[in-house]
């Protein structure tokens, strides 16, 4: 029994593996990418090198000597929530007045309008779906060469919202993981720093940097390589579909099924 459970699952993997290969040989090497970096100038590369310059600082500010953030138990999980949205309304809008001031429209320049919200889920869904047996046997691997458990080692946040027991300070945890961060990481490292260094860089470069950034920003490093998994991904959705709203999606409901996972396993 333990042999076909363990066959099936490399089965999925070999399967995941497959289908993204595919994906990633369509858009960086037969060019069939629909994100479309040319609207973007050198006004937006100082931008994205300034925005960096933050997230940097941030880094070093919030490590920890073994590698991690940590969030207090007792911390107020509703001032949490308006320190990062306060973070992301600088960074954000920022980027908004830039493009407002050159008369870029984010509408148009991450495809938020190409496809419905009907085919935005199913298409988010499905690409999550796919990638799931890939991203968690990345997570298993890293974490057998890390000697780290990935329930006890997860995630700052997670870890947090499984110590915390009352219900109304899960909610801005919540909110925190299925809206705010999936929307506003997808509009940054996705939309923003990719477009970027897609228009100077190129593709693959743009692929590469933007997803070992993301992995670096959640300060953890035992999901160091299934968040470089992740996101390469979600920028695979992206170009594939030509819409940001796809990853957001995606990512939106990956934190969604880690909680419920950390709530299940919790109890």
């Amino acid at each position: 029994m333990d042999f076909l459970i363990v066959l099936l699952l490399a089965l999925l993997v070999g399967v995941s593996g497959a289908i993204y290969f595919r994906i990633f040989r369509l858009i960086y090497v037969q060019n069939g990418g629909k994100v479309a970096a040319n609207q973007f100038t050198s006004s937006d590369g100082y931008l994205a090198i300034g925005c960096l310059a933050i997230f940097v600082l941030q880094l070093f500010q919030n490590m920890e000597p073994k590698g991690s953030a940590v969030l207090p138990a007792a911390i107020d999980t509703n001032l949490l929530v308006i320190l990062q949205l306060g973070f992301w309304f600088v960074v954000i809008g920022t980027i908004l007045f830039s493009f407002a001031v050159r008369r870029m429209h984010p509408v148009d320049l991450f495809g938020l309008d190409r496809l419905g919200l009907i085919k935005v889920f199913f298409c988010g869904v499905g690409l999550l779906i796919t990638a799931l047996p890939l991203i968690f046997a990345s997570s298993a691997v890293f974490s057998s060469l890390m000697h780290v458990d990935p329930q006890k080692d997860s995630q700052p946040i997670m870890q947090l919202f499984e110590r915390v027991s009352e219900p109304t300070r899960k909610i801005p945890i919540i909110l925190l993981a299925i809206v705010i961060a999936p929307l506003a990481e997808e509009f940054f490292f996705r939309g923003f720093l990719y477009g970027v260094l897609k228009r100077y860089a190129g593709g693959l470069p743009a692929l590469a940097f933007t997803s070992v950034a993301f992995a670096l920003i959640h300060l953890h490093v035992p999901s160091l390589l299934p968040l470089f998994v992740l996101a390469c991904v979600l920028t695979l959705a992206y170009e594939l579909s030509g819409s940001l709203l796809v990853p957001m999606a995606m990512h939106s409901l990956f934190n969604a099924i880690t909680l419920v996972g950390v709530f299940f396993a919790s109890k």
